[in-house]
C-alpha cells in the first residue's frame, strides 16, 4: 500500500530523516517507535504533505505521493491524528467533523444537511454523539482523541497515521482507545502508521514495528524480535537495567 523509499529530510544543517526505507501492507498495524527526536513526526508530516521531501519518494497504492500538496494526500486517502489535539475550539465537536467530512475525498453535490449527517454517524462512532454540541475546548483529553480519530476517519482514509494517540490518557482511558483503533480497522478497512511511546500498547496492537533513532531506521520486525534487538534496548530503553 505504501513503500517509502531512502527518504530524507533536513532542515538546515541538521538531518531529521535519513535514507528511510520500508513499506506497509494493505490492513497492518504498524509500530513506529525511537526516543524522542528520532524523526518520527517528521516523516509523518512528509507523508500528508507538510513537509517536503529532500530526496527519496513515496508511493501511495503504486502512485507518486511525493511533493503532492497535503489537500490533495489527504484527498487520495491519507489522514492523521496529532500528539497535541489540534480541533477547532470555537466549534462543536459535530461541526468540526463536519469540516472534515467537506474536505476529505471530493464529494459531488454532498450538502451541509448531508455532510452533519455523516459526522454524526462519526461522532456515534467513537462514542461522542452525546457531546455533538459540545465545544472542543470543553472536551476532556479523552474526548479531544477521540474527536481527533473521528476527524480522521471523516475523511473516509485507506491509510491513518496516528501520533501518539494514548500520550496523556490514564491505563482505562488508553485500554478504550486501543479497542477503538482496532473496532476502526475492522469497521472501515483501514490500515494503520502508529507512533506511540506507551510500549504496553503498541506491543499488543502492531503487526511489525520500525524503529527509529537519530532519524535513521535501526531496525525493522516483530515487535518480540525488535525489543530483543540489544541495539533498540540501548536507544529506545535505555540499556538492559533501564526500568520498565
Amino acid at each position: 500500500m505504501l513503500t517509502i523509499k531512502n527518504v530524507t529530510k533536513r532542515f538546515g544543517g541538521l538531518t531529521a530523516v535519513n535514507n528511510i526505507s520500508f513499506s506497509i501492507k494493505e490492513n497492518e498495524i504498524i509500530g513506529l517507535i525511537g526516543p524522542n527526536g528520532a524523526g518520527k513526526t517528521t516523516l509523518l508530516n512528509l507523508l500528508c504533505g507538510i513537509y517536503k521531501v529532500d530526496s527519496g519518494s513515496i508511493r501511495f497504492q503504486g502512485k507518486e505521493i511525493t511533493h503532492l500538496a497535503p489537500n490533495q494526500i489527504c484527498h487520495i486517502g491519507i489522514s492523521r491524528t496529532y500528539q497535541i489535539p489540534q480541533p477547532f475550539d470555537a466549534m462543536t465537536a459535530i461541526g468540526g467533523v463536519t469540516v472534515a467530512v467537506i474536505n476529505g475525498k471530493k464529494r459531488e453535490n454532498m450538502t451541509l444537511s448531508d455532510a452533519g449527517l455523516n459526522a454524526s454517524y462519526f461522532l456515534e462512532f467513537v462514542g461522542l454523539f452525546g457531546k455533538r454540541d459540545t465545544l472542543a475546548k470543553d472536551l476532556t483529553l479523552y474526548e479531544l482523541r477521540m474527536l481527533e480519530l473521528a476527524r480522521a476517519l471523516a475523511t473516509s482514509p485507506k491509510l491513518l497515521l496516528l501520533d501518539e494517540a494514548m500520550a496523556g490518557l490514564n491505563p482505562g482511558e488508553a485500554a478504550k482507545a486501543l479497542d477503538m483503533v482496532w473496532s476502526a480497522q475492522e469497521q472501515f478497512g483501514v490500515t494503520i502508521l502508529w507512533i506511540e511511546h506507551v510500549m504496553k500498547v503498541i506491543m499488543k496492537a502492531a503487526d511489525r514495528l520500525v524503529v527509529l533513532q537519530y532519524g535513521e531506521k535501526i531496525d525493522e520486525g516483530k515487535p518480540e524480535t525488535v525489543m530483543s534487538n540489544e541495539r533498540v534496548i540501548e536507544a529506545y530503553l535505555g540499556g538492559k537495567d533501564a526500568e520498565n
